[in-house]
């Protein structure tokens, strides 16, 4: 995946995918009722941004030196709005009656602008900005007028509230996993738990598949520096936190602290 754009008030997520079958994918906020709706005629599809007023889609192409646009619904009425020669499109943006991208072979890095319907007669608006030059992105308050049901109190959801479109949401735990209510977020009964220099983070024990992290990585540089050994007094009972003992090599001392990363304490010095 390259680029990401999501419409809030419909409830979707669009990307764009290079690789061996390169296309532009459309999903629910939850990842569910994925699609493809784009996979011919592409190559290596770069930036993608929504039209919210007119409910478009629109890519850039690197390899095709195109910028194209389809209904972000249906996939349909694909249309070239611009085709060009000599240019090197990594990111578009659009808003109001225009359209921004990022042209890298054009004057030593270009960002330029065009009417979203004809975008022949392009304005550059800014020149010499370098090779590195890749994302831009409209920042506006028009640009998301919309709302949806998580808007109102996170929809009810103790983490993540992801909305799947037509009033309808799911709950989702970024760590922990969810309850039978649908809402709320328990802890894993347990985890294995590592230790960086100044970090702590944790993996599940036998589930290789789930890459959430079974409780939120902790990083202090004030508290570690150097964080050699690991020990675990485990007081879980359905809720409430564990302790965990840790020595820091840096500071010469043993120091406890509770899993939810709250109430450190040194212990020995």
């Amino acid at each position: 995946p390259r680029s990401i754009a999501v419409h809030p008030e419909k409830g979707y997520l669009f990307w764009t995918e290079w690789g061996q079958t390169p296309c532009i994918g459309k999903a629910r906020l939850d990842g569910s009722e994925k699609v493809v709706l784009v996979s011919l005629g592409i190559a290596w599809p770069n930036g993608i941004s929504i039209d919210y007023e007119e409910n478009k889609l629109y890519w850039c192409d690197a390899r095709t030196d195109k910028i194209e646009r389809i209904d972000l619904e249906s996939g349909g009425n694909r249309e070239i709005v611009l085709s060009g020669s000599n240019v090197d499109m990594f990111s578009v943006a659009v808003f109001g009656a225009y359209i921004y991208w990022s042209d890298r072979a054009h004057a030593n890095g270009s960002i330029r602008r065009g009417h979203k319907n004809d975008a022949t007669d392009a304005v550059t608006m800014r020149t010499g900005l370098g090779i590195n030059l890749k994302e831009v992105k409209v920042f506006n308050r028009q640009r998301e007028r919309g709302t949806n049901v998580c808007a109102k109190n996170n929809g009810g959801c103790q983490q993540l509230c992801l909305y799947r479109g037509n009033a309808q949401r799911t709950c989702a735990c970024a760590h922990g996993y969810l309850g039978e209510d649908g809402v709320t977020c328990l802890r894993h009964e347990g985890y294995l738990l590592y230790s960086g220099r100044t970090i702590l983070k944790s993996i599940h024990l036998s589930d290789e598949t789930n890459l959430n992290s079974p409780v939120m990585p902790y990083e202090n540089p004030d508290y570690f520096k150097n964080v050699i050994a690991l020990a675990f007094d485990y007081s879980l009972k359905g809720t409430g936190t564990n302790r965990i003992f840790f020595s820091d090599a840096h500071f010469g001392n043993i120091q406890l602290i509770k899993d939810n990363w709250a109430g450190r304490n040194v212990i020995i010095e």
